[in-house]
């Protein structure tokens, strides 16, 4: 039997004997992985019963049969594979066996080699079936969960549209339940285009069973959609249709920027034909009405010098009402100066409630000339609540022209005026014009020239310019396009321009502006040519450019992967370093590739989450993730984000990758390491406390062959001391820290230790109180040593005669040092004791181990009552 990995098989059986036998034949002979139990409760309430790919269970058992017991398992299971075994041969066992859920049926006797081998295959048949089964379940969930995951619209129907299966994304724009949607006629969904939509597959065929429809679709809330479906006719074995498969989509969005770009183009068209004031207004008030879909519009037209508005055209059914709340309008100085100051007014129904009119939604556009607010475009609907943000960016785009494409006309008329009136005041004009100006007479000679043209070229009189001809004064790439503009002013009688690159005299390059206007000189026909120096503006925009190419080279010598998205997480910009990081395969460019993909599948919702509190809070965000490099493998990076807004609108992000892949592999392998060495001490102290617990278990075998009792005393004293310096290598083996031993859990260690061992009364008790501190591993012996010297002090001396006692430790932390004292509430120190000239040894060893600390010792009478105190200060180490 082959399979993937090993088939695992519980066998139930109250023949012990049986059991082994099976279970070594189906473990050496078929590498089966067999348990075996011959209690059939603990079958059923095995936790373990969903791993089996097989169970084997006999049916003769003493505390329940076989069948019962297949009962209760199909109850808990009804798929994994059973097959009955036993030594009955009775027809309605069989039966009823299978009747309950029994895959096969074993007879026991026979031949047992044939009898394993035949309950072999059935394993073997049985499990592949199991698993093959349950491989198709979990392919078709994995499928589903795919399809439910989808933004498109899918949907699966029979050949005349009755649906059999619909994803999330469908049924939530229908605004109905997917189960809700199972044999509804599909194309009905869509009421009259779907008859359309209907249509569409019967032109499909097995060689072209794929069709492309656009339909117009209405939602139940009355709002419109475009939607853009491919339908797919899947045919049977006879070339009959069996199942048509629908994916779909929502391309609103892409047909209303087309349309607002068809409005543009065809409005700037329009724009560069007219030469008409009125013209240029009413044409541009129809496309903005047009563009946003509103109902009534009006022009207002403000005067330079009075500062008078004048309404110059208006549309559309409600000019009435319009007129009227501009009158009102005009009073508000908060929203008049915004205006004014070039902003636009977006109101809404609540906005509007104030003045009373009776629109939904109404929009002012500032109309400009350069930064002077010459005007504005207004607005009004009854029936849509407010401007779309869609529609603000182009309708401000198409009023921003306006202003200029009225100066050109008022500047042509003004000039064309001047020209007929006056060529005389025309050349006046012309004279304290800061553009340059020329006159062409046919075959482009020039017959006038302002002293700004002469300026403007580096010479002195008319006549030093003529000294070369006019196309000496161009660049040679550009002198075509401009011969070309002054043919069309000659042949076709209207302005024309163009941009072209000039020198003047002393060689200066010179970016001009060029604008021909068909004039009359002397009766001829002539061109005023006006050159307008945009060298400066062309400088700048070179500056930009090269800044521009300074920045991607800078960025492009980071290290480190930069890149910037649009609102939608598509890649707009990217350096070196992230193409080195993330480019796939042979893939030279990320631009436009959306940035999830580079995440791993479990990242890609917590970068998700991340966008959206950039989003709401536009501050730097700085995350680890997980991203799949361009070699396959994944790399561990911190990702700083930083969102971008144009025009307070959110457009997007800014990041920084840093891959920090060996960084975690070296902090890794630093705390292993750190690991490693911190065993390594544990070890270390516990066995320098094994040592000296062997060295007292020595001494105490020593005592027993000691009488003398001043020597037992001293060895026991002995013992102590080297318990109280081995208790503190267990205190710090069984610390978390290494660093530093926890002073009080030492001490109360320590006084449990003493007192257990050598209390001369039963009721001693200990109070210790020293705070939270830490100490190494040499002030804690040193202390402990004194401590326990006054203990024990404490214990043979202080309380004879006593029934209980106290014994108190306390330490303060002063300015630079530490004040340990200790008390005892015993028979008090004879009067005439010194520390400084007792010759115990432990008294010794007290006032040596303080010199240790580079501290000092005092002996005093208890505060509370009979006793003695000895106070330890000594200096606070770093």
């Amino acid at each position: 039997m082959e399979f993937d990995s090993a088939v695992r098989v519980l066998f139930v059986d109250d023949e012990p004997a049986l059991l082994h036998a099976i279970r070594d034949y189906l473990t050496i002979i078929h590498s089966l992985e067999v348990d075996i139990t011959n209690d059939p409760a603990d079958a059923i309430q095995s936790g373990q019963l969903f791993s089996y790919d097989c169970l084997v269970v006999d049916y003769d058992m003493p505390d329940m049969d076989g069948i019962t017991l297949l009962k209760a398992i199909r109850q808990v299971d009804p798929d994994i594979p059973v097959i009955v075994f036993t030594g009955k041969s009775r027809e309605e066992v069989v039966i009823e066996a299978i009747n309950n859920g029994a895959d096969f049926y074993l007879q026991k006797g026979g031949n047992a080699e044939e009898l394993f081998a035949e309950l072999a295959h059935d394993i073997g048949k049985a499990a592949r079936r199991f698993r093959a089964e349950r491989a198709l379940t979990e392919s078709e969930q994995l499928y589903r969960a795919v399809v439910e995951d989808q933004t498109e619209f899918i949907c699966q129907m029979d050949p005349e549209g009755a649906i059999r299966f619909v994803n999330s994304s469908f049924a939530k724009y229908i605004s109905r339940e997917p189960e809700n949607l199972i044999g509804s006629d599909f194309f009905a969904l869509f009421g009259e285009e779907g008859e359309d939509l209907k249509e569409a597959p019967d032109i499909c065929d097995p060689d072209n069973p794929v069709v492309h429809a656009e339909i117009r679709n209405i939602r139940s809330d009355g709002s419109k959609s475009d939607l853009h479906w491919t339908l797919r006719l899947l045919f049977d074995s006879s070339f009959e249709p069996r199942e048509i498969l629908a994916v779909g989509r929502d391309i609103s969005a892409q047909k209303e920027v087309a349309r607002q770009i068809s409005i543009q183009r065809d409005l700037a068209l329009e724009l560069a034909m007219v030469s008409s004031v009125d013209m240029v207004l009413e044409l541009s008030l129809k496309a903005v009405v047009k563009l946003t879909g509103m109902d009534t519009g009006s022009v207002y037209l403000r005067d330079r010098v009075t500062g008078t508005v004048v309404k110059a055209f208006e549309c559309g059914p409600h000019r009435r009402s319009l007129s009227q709340f501009m009158d009102i309008w005009q009073n508000d100085n908060v929203d008049l100066l915004a205006v004014l100051a070039g902003t636009s007014r977006y109101y809404s129904q609540t906005d509007l409630s104030r003045f009373e009119a009776p629109f939904l939604s109404l929009v002012i556009v500032p109309v400009q000339r350069y930064d002077e607010v010459t005007g504005w475009f207004v607005v009004g609907s009854d029936t849509m609540n407010e401007v779309p943000i869609t529609y603000r960016s182009s309708l401000e785009t198409v009023v921003s022209q306006i202003g200029n494409v009225i100066a050109r006309i008022q500047a042509e008329d003004a000039l064309r005026d001047a020209l007929i009136e006056s060529e005389e005041r025309y050349m006046q004009l012309s004279e304290s014009s800061p553009d340059a100006i020329a006159i062409l007479s046919a075959h482009n000679r020039p017959v006038y020239l302002n002293p700004a043209a002469l300026f403007l070229f580096g010479v002195h009189s008319f006549d030093e310019f003529m000294t070369q001809p006019l196309n000496e004064y161009f660049d040679s790439a550009s002198y075509p396009a401009v011969s070309d503009m002054l043919s069309l002013s000659f042949s076709l009688r209207r302005p024309n321009s163009c941009e072209a690159v000039m020198w003047s005299r002393s060689g200066r390059e010179i970016y001009a502006e060029l604008i021909a206007v068909p004039i009359t000189q002397s009766g001829d026909t002539a061109v005023l040519l006006i050159i307008r120096n945009r060298t400066e503006q062309k400088l700048s925009e070179r500056a930009l450019a090269e800044s521009e190419r300074h920045f991607r080279e800078l960025a492009d010598l980071l290290p480190e992967p930069v890149f910037e998205t649009d609102a939608w997480g598509y890649v707009t910009f990217c350096n070196r370093g992230a193409h080195a990081l993330l480019a796939p395969g042979n893939d030279t460019t990320l631009i436009g590739v959306s940035f999830f993909q580079f995440f791993s599948d479990q990242d890609q919702g917590k970068l998700g989450s991340v966008l959206d509190e950039v989003k709401a809070d536009p501050t730097v965000r700085n995350g680890d993730f997980t991203v799949r490099a361009k070699d396959g493998g994944e790399r561990s990076v911190l990702l700083s984000l930083s969102p971008v807004f144009r025009d307070t609108v959110y457009d997007g992000v800014r990041g920084v990758i840093v891959d920090i892949t060996e960084m975690k592999r070296y902090q890794e392998t630093l705390q292993r390491t750190i690991e490693e060495k911190d065993v390594l001490f544990r070890e270390l102290h516990h066995r320098v406390k094994n040592n000296m617990q062997v060295i007292s278990s020595l001494l105490q075998l020593q005592e027993e062959y000691i009488e003398d009792e001043r020597l037992i005393s001293a060895i026991h004293d002995c013992e102590q001391r080297i318990a109280s310096m081995a208790l503190v290598h267990e205190t710090l083996y069984r610390s978390d820290s290494l660093s530093g031993i926890s002073f009080a859990t030492y001490l109360e260690n320590l006084a449990e230790e003493v007192i257990s061992s050598i209390a001369t009364v039963r009721d001693i008790r200990a109070e210790i109180d020293v705070g939270d501190v830490r100490f190494n591993l040499d002030t804690v012996v040193t202390l402990g040593l004194i401590i326990n010297e006054l203990m024990v002090n404490s214990m043979k001396y202080a309380f004879t005669g006593k029934g209980k006692g106290t014994i108190s430790v306390c330490m303060k932390h002063g300015e630079g040092s530490y004040v340990i004292t200790y008390a005892d509430d015993g028979i008090g120190l004879p009067p005439d004791f010194s520390i400084d000239s007792s010759s115990s040894l432990g008294m010794r060893l007290v006032r040596v181990l303080t010199r240790q600390l580079l501290g000092s010792v005092t002996v005093g009478d208890s505060e509370d009552g009979p006793g003695a105190r000895f106070t330890i200060q000594f200096p606070v180490h770093k």
